[in-house]
């Protein structure tokens, strides 16, 4: 049905007019220009003997009108944010020019001081809460969601709600000097008798200081920190001594005692130097035996106590700070405060030295993958081979769990069991699965990125990734080598025991169909990828656990477990689960995974299978036994060919793309130094792209005489 010309010019209007609605909408309620009254307006309706929640609206109104963009003119440094600095000074002009005005705002900003503490500002905010990851984590969501108490008394709260955005300590931090020193003007302009003791951040400043060092006491002879210490009493400890030496430095300050002072800060400063080191300490320790999240937590706050604690002393310590200093300081609580809110932030650095952790005992993993010598490499593929013929089996163990028919579930249950069973056996009896070395291999080349600016180190990394690359293609071929005519054996085994294939040619149509690179196989092949990444993830975390707990000593000095198997079987159990629970963890996991999750996105309508060009080309061969070999001739086997190509490819490239990204955030890689590599690579490729597939002859006699010797 056409609209006439009137109708769509209605139409065209009232699609206007509701999108004016809803910006506005959305302007008034993140306070933008719409939902604030003019500045005229602003400094002439308040007055300090208003209610504190009004006199505290008002000053997030006033500071959200200096922060918004208007016509004033810029401030001398210029730059992005350089308007707050000419709206501030067109503030201080308009209160110039009506004293009135001056002296209320004046008046009500002391008054705000007065009546409000700033001890939660300077002794919490922006630093990490001593809680739990899931707690903080529910704390930080419900800080976004819901609103803060209007009229709380601490400076904390009104902080949040003054200074909200991310771009708020950037332009205080270019704000011009002439501002600032006329802003701290007016905070004593026409200072009447009874507010000579408005001013309550300087005891509020040593408040917070003596707090962090009581917190810093508690949090540096914890158990878990004392522990790792080694050595030291909890009387010797850096920590437990903060608090005493700054209070002595307070008697000094304020007995006028020059000479004390200087030696108490000084002695204080060393104090802190040397809770750093024990800090260096305690990290050193759990980058050596394992990580566990809650000392990971501790030590953060530690830090950032210890941090803000010398800002803290700074700004109580030195008698006149240049006004800029006491803007980068409100700066850099603003910044940490935000830091504080970012749910993002608090993942990241929670884990960080757990990341660092998994891409470390994955790197040892994943060291004996490298096959650099023609041994090796043929080591690799006889390992290969028998990782595959493994899979043989366990494709045909698949096939018989389809035949019982069982529920949904029972049936991801048993084949769940059936490939934890087949992964482990590979583990135990020393053979490897191709696509699942890539994920073990990627941190260790990522343990080598330290020195990507030397050409020399990025030179021997590009060696190492070609490396790689030719042991993942030797592990692949092993794989394909035993699994297709092991697959077959047990066809034809099958056929002369029970008189018929693996699979009836119906389903062996079907089971070619699916692996078709035209289909679904490709994307399912990328999703077992990262499965295949997930598992080396769980096997470095069951790793971690395993040593951070100690289980290995603790199994060889149980009691109970000598008095039944004896000493030496105890010591070689624990030896075993050392040496095997990341790769039981690991298998099992992916196990679970490749048997689970199908069944589970079958019940919720996904069509979603587990594509691993191993168990694809033992699929593959059972199904070409059941055809025969007229199936040579027809387009379904090529694209199934294809299919299980593209599946090979996938399984490698994902799961190593995933666990080297992991491995790069681990190491603090930067976009810039990923993309030195990729160059460095593609330059490899374009100039000897068969290095990445065959060794390359080694140096000749004469040539290697010129080699420097290694010691």
């Amino acid at each position: 049905m056409r609209l006439s010309s009137k109708q769509r010019e209605w139409q065209r209007s009232f699609h206007l007019e509701m999108r004016d609605q809803l910006k506005k909408f959305i302007d008034r309620f993140m306070g933008w220009r719409s939902a604030l009254p003019a500045l005229d307006l602003l400094l002439s309706s308040i007055s300090p003997k208003d209610t504190l929640e009004n006199r505290l609206n008002w000053l997030v109104d006033l500071v959200q009108w200096v922060r918004r963009p208007g016509d004033e003119p810029a401030g001398p440094r210029g730059g992005h944010h350089a308007w707050q600095d000419g709206r501030l000074r067109r503030l201080m002009d308009v209160l110039d020019r009506q004293p009135g005005w001056k002296r209320n705002v004046a008046r009500t900003l002391r008054s705000i001081v007065r009546e409000t503490s700033a001890l939660q500002l300077l002794s919490e905010t922006g630093l990490p809460r001593q809680f739990g990851l899931i707690h903080e984590f529910i704390k930080r969501i419900s800080d976004r969601v819901l609103p803060t108490p209007p009229d709380s008394l601490q400076l904390g709260v009104l902080f949040d709600r003054l200074f909200g955005y991310r771009e708020d300590g950037t332009w205080i931090r270019v704000l011009e000097d002439t501002t600032l020193r006329r802003f701290f003007a007016l905070l004593h302009f026409d200072l009447a008798p009874e507010e000579a003791n408005w001013n309550t951040l300087p005891g509020d400043l040593d408040d917070a200081a003596l707090l962090l060092t009581t917190q810093l006491r508690v949090s540096g002879c914890s158990e878990p920190i004392r522990s790792i210490i080694k050595h030291e009493r909890i009387r010797d400890l850096p920590f437990f001594k903060l608090s005493g030496v700054l209070q002595a430095a307070l008697v000094a300050r304020d007995q006028g005692d020059a000479q004390s002072l200087l030696d108490e800060l000084n002695c204080l400063r060393r104090l802190a130097a040397q809770c750093g080191q024990a800090v260096g300490e305690v990290k050193a320790h759990l980058e050596s035996r394992g990580v566990s999240t809650e000392v990971v937590y501790q030590l953060a706050f530690i830090e950032a106590a210890l941090a803000r604690l010398v800002l803290l002393t700074e700004l109580a310590f030195t008698p006149s700070l240049p006004a800029a200093r006491y803007a980068d300081v409100l700066a850099h609580l603003i910044e940490q405060h935000q830091a504080r809110k970012s749910v993002a932030d608090l993942v990241r650095k929670n884990f960080h030295l757990l990341a660092r952790k998994i891409v470390e005992r994955s790197a040892k993993t994943g060291e004996h993958y490298f096959s650099r010598t023609r041994d090796e490499y043929r080591e690799m593929v006889r390992r290969a081979a028998g990782g595959g013929a493994l899979m043989a089996f366990t494709t045909w163990f698949k096939s018989m769990v389809l035949d019982w028919h069982m529920a949904g579930l029972l049936q991801g249950l048993a084949a769940s069991v059936n490939y934890s069973a087949g992964f482990v056996a590979i583990q135990l009896t020393g053979c490897t699965l191709a696509t699942k070395q890539p994920a073990t291999t990627a941190p260790a080349l990522a343990s080598r990125m330290h020195t990507l600016r030397d050409p020399k180190a990025l030179e021997a990394l590009v060696d190492e990734i070609a490396t790689l690359i030719r042991s993942q293609t030797a592990s692949i071929f092993g794989n394909l080598l035993a699994v297709v005519p092991i697959m077959l054996m047990i066809c034809q085994a099958r056929f002369w025991l029970y008189g018929g294939p693996v699979y009836t040619p119906e389903k062996a149509g079907k089971a070619l169909q699916s692996l078709s690179i035209f289909g679904l196989s490709p994307l399912d092949a990328a999703f077992t990828g990262i499965l295949l990444c997930v598992s080396s993830l769980v096997a470095a975390w069951a790793d971690n656990w395993f040593a951070y707990r100690r289980i290995g000593r603790s199994l060889q000095a149980d009691r109970r477990l000598v008095r039944i198997v004896g000493v030496s079987r105890a010591a070689g159990l624990a030896g075993f689960l050392t040496r095997h629970i990341a790769g039981f963890a690991g298998n099992i996991s992916l196990g679970f995974m490749l048997g689970i999750l199908p069944e589970l996105a079958a019940f919720a309508g996904i069509p979603l299978e587990i594509r691993h060009v191993t168990l694809s080309s033992a699929q593959a061969s059972a199904a070409v036994f059941s055809l025969g070999l007229e199936v040579f001739r027809t387009w379904t086997f090529w694209l199934a060919f294809a299919g299980i190509m593209s599946i090979g490819f996938l399984n490698v490239v994902v799961s190593f793309a995933c666990a080297f990204w992991i491995a790069g955030r681990a190491r603090d890689l930067r976009g810039p130094d990923r993309q030195v590599i990729y160059r460095a690579v593609a330059k490899r490729l374009w100039r000897s792209p068969l290095s990445f597939l065959f060794r390359p002859n080694p140096p000749t006699q004469e040539f290697s005489n010129c080699l420097p010797v290694s010691p």
